[in-house]
């Protein structure tokens, strides 16, 4: 009896641990899924052929050619605004005028220096008729006393009249001849000195009318006035900038390229442009390269004309441009974010396969040998 009832427990236990591993079995299949889908969600993905273009990102500004800063060289108040922003100007258009009373003074009185000196130096001018009439009165006089010798002398080789008249008739020629050498040296000299003086004055007048000028700061070149930063009754001075002036039609782009960028540029290279005014990309070409590095930034400066214009532009706006270095129609790529190392990919769990790569976008990257479009890869 004993013997049967060990025998119903037994069977009872096996039951139960049946019941058990049957319970645990959902378990164990769904772990044992879970371990085989780790193995098989791993990324991968095949080489494909398409274009792809290698650039280099620079942003920058829209420029006006020729733009620049009007600096007044005088100093003193702004009285008067003769433009206003968004006129077009003509070279040598004046901008504004400033008083300046000094400088004012200094013009007129340099002008009545030239007037005065111009009036002397002319040989109808008083200073010189004087001294002509004193060089004639002068060579008169030596004519007499030339002829009063030259009767003197014949007259004492004839043993008539005295030494002492003789003498006296020479010393008297002789003198003669000294005031006539005086007097046209005197003329000479005084022609000489007043020309030279006009000369100076003219000069002087012509500094002071340039004074004269910059109270009336002008335009250099054709094109508009883009902006005025002074107020009639403000004070103007050289160390601040009164206007902005630049090309009305000739706008161009002026680009920061970094310096590890700066040897792969080129005059004549593609540029793609986007401005903050426009959804649209906008194609431009490079036109110079400015060979000095900015120390600060460390970039370098390039130039851009556009190709292909937009409706309106406006200086001072901002511009993000891709450089293009390289394009190719027909290239094997894969995704840049699958390259291992720069120069290896991933075939298997464990096992790198070295690649030689070509052109790079921001996205994918030319693979030129060590794998083709066939090869399956996977992304670490």
């Amino acid at each position: 009896m004993f013997d049967r009832l060990s025998s119903i427990t037994s069977d009872t236990e096996r039951t139960d641990d049946l019941r058990t591993m049957m319970r645990s079995m959902p378990c164990m299949i769904l772990g044992l899924v879970l371990l085989a889908g780790c193995g098989s969600d791993r990324e991968s993905t095949r080489p494909t052929v398409g274009p792809i273009t290698e650039s280099v990102y620079a942003s920058g500004v829209v420029k006006a050619a020729g733009q620049y800063q009007v600096y007044p060289v005088a100093t003193g108040q702004v009285t008067e605004i003769l433009v206003h922003e968004g006129d077009t100007v003509k070279a040598g258009a004046p901008l504004l005028r400033i008083d300046d009373r000094s400088t004012s003074a200094s013009a007129r009185s340099a002008s009545a220096q030239v007037r005065l000196l111009e009036q002397n130096a002319s040989e109808n001018g008083p200073v010189l008729v004087q001294l002509r009439e004193s060089l004639a009165q002068a060579r008169d006089r030596y004519v007499v006393d030339s002829a009063n010798y030259e009767r003197q002398k014949v007259l004492w080789s004839q043993q008539v009249g005295s030494k002492v008249d003789l003498e006296q008739r020479e010393l008297a020629y002789q003198t003669s001849k000294a005031a006539v050498v005086r007097a046209t040296k005197a003329l000479t000299e005084s022609r000489d000195r007043l020309r030279t003086e006009l000369e100076v004055a003219r000069n002087n007048a012509a500094i002071s009318a340039a004074g004269n000028n910059d109270r009336t700061p002008s335009s250099l070149i054709d094109g508009i006035v883009y902006d005025l930063l002074v107020e009639p009754g403000e004070l103007a001075s050289p160390q601040r900038p009164v206007a902005v002036v630049g090309s009305a039609n000739d706008l161009y782009l002026e680009l920061e390229v970094d310096e590890k960028d700066i040897a792969r540029i080129q005059v004549g290279q593609e540029v793609a442009v986007t401005l903050e005014l426009y959804d649209e990309a906008f194609d431009a070409a490079i036109t110079r390269i400015i060979p000095l590095m900015d120390p600060r930034s460390r970039t370098f400066t390039v130039e851009a004309r556009f190709t292909d214009r937009p409706p309106r532009l406006y200086p001072n706006i901002t511009a993000e441009a891709s450089i293009v270095l390289q394009r190719k129609d027909r290239a094997v790529t894969i995704p840049a974010s699958y390259l291992v190392g720069g120069s290896q990919v991933l075939v298997g769990d464990e096992e790198r396969r070295e690649v030689r790569v070509g052109l790079r976008d921001l996205e994918r990257v030319e693979v030129l040998d060590g794998i083709d479009s066939t090869t399956v890869i996977f992304k670490p």
